[in-house]
């Protein structure tokens, strides 16, 4: 029986590619082949952090059409240039393979902010697989911006055009225009950028039979059931990758253990952001004072090129500032409520036995590598 050879392709960002890459591997521990394609800018940072320490999965690049001198965390131009780029780029090599190697891609599994790529997947006669490393709920945005433009909710630029709630489907809870999440990169332009690189592709990225998401039934029941192609295989964790991967770009600083080993068990706050968010200084400073406020140990994890840029769009004062007052009165309802612990520990479990025999995601996997070894069949 002969093997299909998916390519595997990430928004490239650590989010994106450390879901898709144990994606990868659960598709490779069922005798698929793997070519991971990055940025080469990304596909350096993966290659010195060892991000995958599999042979079963080929990492390979393309660029992205920027100078390596060049801001990527600029994510407009970062997006006008992967568009402008990328497509004839993942053609091109998808080509090489075949014609150098003798290799030919079964299925191109592309992240769903880089739907560009199913249009490739269609030119070259290639099945396509929709992959969403987020939430259910932030797909059904994505997939319904031309109704959000229809009903007047956002602009042709996506912009809101008013604060309000508003409504996806019957089934998924109102939301804010606040959390649209294209509108919440600091300066306009950016904003207009992405949505415009979204718009380019949204009337064909959803047109493949197979959709993904990195969630649960348990978790968002209600989103799933607006989409009944999206498929949970979540949730996709390092612990359920028996690779020796790490999962960040960056060297690991282990600086921080002989001083978490002498706090018990469970009694350390650990805060992070995240690799793109940025702060304000004042920002900074409240969510420092709030956490000093708590009187608990803490560790406060910060990118090494922190920037004081990025406004909160959560709820605050008139300029949007959530004070240290606020910051500490979360955290302590957060630890004061004695259930949150074990109804947690409920939730992982149940979340957890999804990737175990009989479980939903690990089913959806199986269904998903039995067609792609049909397909393969039928196709040779």
């Amino acid at each position: 029986m002969k093997t299909p050879t998916v390519l595997a392709l990430p928004w490239p960002a650590q989010g994106h590619v450390n879901p898709l890459m144990t994606f990868s591997q659960k598709l490779a521990d069922h005798g698929c082949n793997i070519i991971f394609v990055n940025t080469e800018f990304i596909h350096e940072k993966v290659v010195m952090s060892s991000i995958n320490g599999s042979s079963s999965i080929k990492l390979m690049s393309i660029p992205d059409g920027l100078e390596p001198e060049d801001d990527r965390r600029n994510i407009g131009e970062l997006c006008t240039s992967m568009l402008r780029t990328m497509p004839s780029m993942l053609e091109k090599l998808i080509e090489d393979l075949r014609l150098n190697d003798g290799v030919t891609i079964s299925c191109i599994v592309y992240d769903g902010t880089m739907g560009w790529a199913l249009e490739v997947a269609k030119k070259m006669g290639i099945n396509g697989a929709l992959f969403w490393p987020a939430s259910a709920a932030l797909f059904a945005m994505q997939y319904n911006i031309p109704k959000l433009i229809d009903d007047g909710i956002i602009d042709s630029q996506g912009a809101p055009t008013a604060e309000r709630r508003f409504q996806l489907s019957p089934s998924i809870r109102e939301m804010d225009t606040g959390l649209i999440w294209w509108t919440n990169f600091p300066k306009i332009e950016t904003q207009r950028k992405m949505f415009k690189y979204l718009l380019s592709f949204t009337k064909t990225q959803y047109s493949t039979d197979w959709y993904f998401c990195n969630t649960t039934n348990e978790l968002e029941h209600a989103a799933l059931s607006c989409f009944p192609k999206l498929l949970p295989i979540g949730p996709l964790l390092k612990s359920n990758n028996n690779e020796d991967s790490t999962t960040s770009f960056l060297e690991e600083d282990l600086s921080c253990m002989s001083w978490l080993d002498n706090h018990s068990t469970a009694s350390v706050l650990y805060v992070a952001f995240g690799s793109t968010t940025h702060f304000n200084e004042k920002q900074f400073v409240e969510l420092a004072l709030g956490l000093d406020l708590t009187n608990k140990p803490f560790l406060l994890v910060m990118r090494q090129d922190f920037k004081y840029e990025f406004k909160a769009g959560s709820r605050g004062d008139e300029n949007g500032l959530i004070s240290h007052e606020e910051i500490k009165a979360k955290v302590d309802q957060l630890l004061g409520d004695e259930n949150i612990k074990s109804r947690s520990l409920e939730l992982e479990k149940k979340l957890k036995s999804n990737n175990e025999k009989g479980g939903a995601s690990r089913e959806n996997l199986r269904k998903f590598v039995a067609w792609l070894k049909k397909e393969e069949q039928t196709m040779s």
